[in-house]
């Protein structure tokens, strides 16, 4: 995830990411239950919050139904979602120096149901907004890698998305144009966010890392989104997006809609498989797909040299391996995701993530996740070759490695907790500097609304 100098990344939806997580979890089957910004709530028509309504401990979100009025607006086609998130990383051992940081994210915002309101078929409408704030862990560690994965996009309070959906043809065919994240749309698997390692949540950090042009929640930017299936269970999605860097910088205007201080656009397709295997049908999400990004940037190694043009592609796979029940709503999830980019002016020359994603692993807690991961961020060997030539006798390292080790506690519908242990070996290679291997401890908090 592109990240800012002040502060990074979300509070409130990927289970972890901001409406663009409500928008995504729709067809990613299990994806749903790990993420921390979940899809806007509806009120169960079965019974009448008025006359029965839940006890605070058992409501959908911390606010309830708001006298009745929630459901109501829901039914009318307003449907409101909110987070409030926090992550807090100490580094307690080795890296650049101990210390503690947290960072906070507040995301609001409403879904409107156009097919309801204004009879337009299949339609809806988003309206997001986020703030963020606080510290960045990964300044104490020493890594280029986000330890704590809502740091970044510019921390300020900002539009989120501001944007028109609709499905076509029996959801055969979609589109969306207007302001959100292009992270969210392609190569994202917010069932990811169960870690806090910005080098899982939501998709590789490689993607976002060297690139103004794709951006994570909350970083809405101006493009749109085709998608089309091409099989029932068999889609290609294609899609292309303003880059404007400048919108991410810390004193950034965070409702600037304009293209000024543009530097090019990114244009990104995916190739996808939603799978349903075996007699449980147990859910897998397999992707393959890149992006180019018209944009110049300084040559790696000599800063002088503009190079014209940045690419990047992904081969991603997640997959339910073991589930609990006939429906498999339990069960043991094994993902891993590659990625390769051009050595010409991209830090991250690729980047290989796997690991595994345990939903409910106790019966008495159906609802907790249990997750484990391991990343590489591998530096561009163009700058390895140089730095040898210039320093022969420093000893070089070629990649940073993390291990992330979390369990999310659902506490209530509307509450959870994550402790989280990483541990982070070889920082400073994309600084040029030794730091000993670090160890974070640390988690989240989570409330929606």
């Amino acid at each position: 995830m592109k990240t800012s100098k002040a502060g990074k990344r979300t509070v409130g939806m990927r289970g972890s990411a901001t409406a663009a997580c409500l928008l995504a979890v729709a067809s990613l089957g299990y994806a749903n239950r790990a993420c921390a910004d979940p899809p806007t709530q509806t009120p169960n028509t079965a019974t009448s919050p008025v006359e029965n309504p839940p006890d605070w401990l058992n409501q959908s979100g911390v606010f309830g139904d708001w006298g009745g009025e929630r459901a109501a607006l829901s039914k009318d086609g307003f449907d409101f979602f909110g987070n409030l998130q926090s992550q807090t990383s100490s580094i307690t051992h080795g890296g650049k120096k101990r210390g503690t940081a947290t960072t906070y994210q507040v995301v609001v915002g409403t879904t409107l149901n156009l097919e309801k309101l204004m009879d337009i078929p299949g339609a809806d409408f988003t309206l997001a907004v986020s703030d963020r704030f606080g510290s960045n862990a990964s300044n104490l560690a020493g890594t280029k890698v986000i330890i704590d994965s809502n740091y970044g996009e510019g921390e300020n309070f900002r539009l989120a998305n501001l944007s028109f959906r609709q499905n076509l043809l029996q959801g055969r065919l979609s589109y969306q144009v207007g302001y959100f994240p292009a992270a969210a749309e392609f190569d994202y698997s917010p069932i990811l966010c169960s870690l806090l390692n910005q080098g899982f949540c939501g998709h590789p950090n490689s993607l976002a890392a060297d690139s103004s042009g794709i951006q994570n929640p909350p970083g809405a930017q101006m493009g749109a989104r085709v998608t089309g299936f091409i099989l029932p269970d068999v889609y290609l999605k294609v899609g292309a997006f303003e880059v404007i860097p400048s919108d991410y910088a810390n004193n950034a205007p965070g409702f600037d809609l304009g293209t000024g201080g543009s530097t090019g656009k990114i244009y990104l397709s995916e190739l996808g498989w939603n799978a349903k295997l075996g007699p449980q049908g147990l859910v897998g999400h397999y992707k393959i797909g890149g992006y180019y990004d018209t944009s110049e940037a300084p040559d790696v190694v000599d800063p002088a040299i503009q190079r014209k043009g940045r690419t990047n592609g992904w081969l991603s796979v997640d997959q339910m391996v073991y589930g609990i029940g006939p429906d498999a709503s339990r069960g043991l999830v094994l993902f891993a995701n590659l990625t390769e980019a051009g050595k010409a002016n991209e830090q991250i020359e690729s980047y290989d993530s796997a690991g595994f994603i345990f939903l409910g692993p106790f019966a008495s807690r159906p609802d907790d996740i249990l997750s484990l991961g391991w990343a590489r961020s591998n530096l561009n060997t163009r700058v390895l070759e140089a730095e040898r030539l210039m320093r022969p006798n420093f000893k070089y390292y070629v990649a940073e490695k993390y291990i992330d080790l979390s369990y999310r506690f659902q506490l209530t519908p509307w509450l959870f907790i994550t402790p989280d242990i990483q541990y982070l070996m070889d920082p400073g290679v994309f600084s040029k500097a030794h730091y000993s291997n670090a160890t974070a401890i640390g988690g989240e908090l989570a409330i929606k609304f």
